[in-house]
């Protein structure tokens, strides 16, 4: 009984559709505008405010159309249908099986939860993620570096490579052009072993690698990508530390802890998620080693980075 259950269970839960039970019959949108601006939809007349205005769409799988009405200008704009997120998440919850059961149901269908109009913009066009920033605009730019993989060759000793959770950086973006602009930040990174924080109980040889820098870099913006570079001032850490302290600890060498500085380049690329949620890949390598012999030596520290971005000045 208990397996003819779990079996009708297991069907039941395949051929269930994400899209019928997630989603409502309506897909919201948020309309963002560059000046104030009169918005008709269907046989209403609405009215941003401070730019933007929310507007339900009855979810179906054909276009809807909005006119935007300016003190210059007045444009028609096409909005196209998409599959909804609902649609997608078939794939991991019941491998896929749930796309053939929303094939024909109109509430597999959305539209752009942001959709972004240039009132001076005179074609049937619009965006969904921010065009571009202003000139002068200033952000404010928190990330954790999450995956961090080192490569370090501290001095007397060999290469030392590992891969590691972990980090913070805190810096500035100001746009010295509509799709330009200058990244200034401070970072530290670790290898810790553990995905999570976690208070842990380390016992032997434990190799722990660290990173702290500054970093300056041009980066553009194309669409939601952006791509940087520039250079960086280090500080590169390799710790070997014995925990535990009893006989049954194995030592192959006395505990050292070796730094060094180094100057190199810095190479950046973001995906925009959301207006302020964005994914990066760092790559950072570091030639010039002043102080140490040799002094040129490389090393390198990638990172995968989750970066928060908030305006400070428009």
């Amino acid at each position: 009984m208990i397996k003819k259950t779990f079996i009708l269970l297991t069907i039941s839960l395949l051929f269930t559709s994400c899209a019928s039970v997630l989603n409502n019959e309506r897909s919201r949108s948020t309309i963002y505008t560059t000046e104030p601006a009169k918005i008709v939809f269907q046989h209403d007349t609405l009215y941003t405010k401070k730019n933007k205005i929310k507007l339900d769409f009855k979810r179906k799988n054909a276009p809807v159309e909005i006119i935007a009405i300016t003190d210059s200008l007045k444009k028609k704009v096409t909005i196209n249908a998409i599959n909804s997120l609902g649609y997608w998440a078939n794939i991991g919850y019941n491998v896929g099986i749930g796309m053939l059961v929303d094939k024909n149901n109109p509430k597999r269908y959305a539209y752009p939860s942001r959709i972004y109009l240039n009132s001076a913009d005179t074609t049937n066009s619009y965006f969904t993620y921010e065009p571009g920033s202003k000139k002068g605009q200033l952000l404010l730019h928190i990330s954790l570096p999450y995956v961090n993989s080192f490569r370090l060759n501290p001095e007397n000793e060999g290469p030392k490579v590992n891969t590691g959770f972990w980090g913070i950086s805190l810096g500035l973006d100001y746009f010295h052009s509509r799709n330009q602009y200058i990244n200034l930040s401070a970072s530290g990174v670790t290898d810790f072993f553990l995905p999570f924080p976690a208070a842990v109980d380390l016992r032997g040889e434990y190799e722990l690698m660290s990173s702290s820098y500054f970093s300056l870099s041009n980066n553009h913006k194309i669409k939601r990508f952006s791509v940087g570079y520039g250079l960086s001032y280090v500080r590169n850490t390799w710790d070997l530390s014995c925990y535990g302290g009893d006989e049954t600890i194995t030592q192959t060498r006395e505990p050292v802890k070796k730094s060094n500085y180094a100057l190199g380049l810095i190479f950046s690329s973001y995906f925009q998620v959301t207006p302020h949620f964005y994914i990066g890949l760092i790559y950072r390598p570091t030639f010039l080693r002043p102080g140490i012999d040799p002094t040129f030596k490389y090393e390198h520290l990638i990172s995968i980075d989750f970066a928060w971005k908030i305006r400070l000045k428009k």
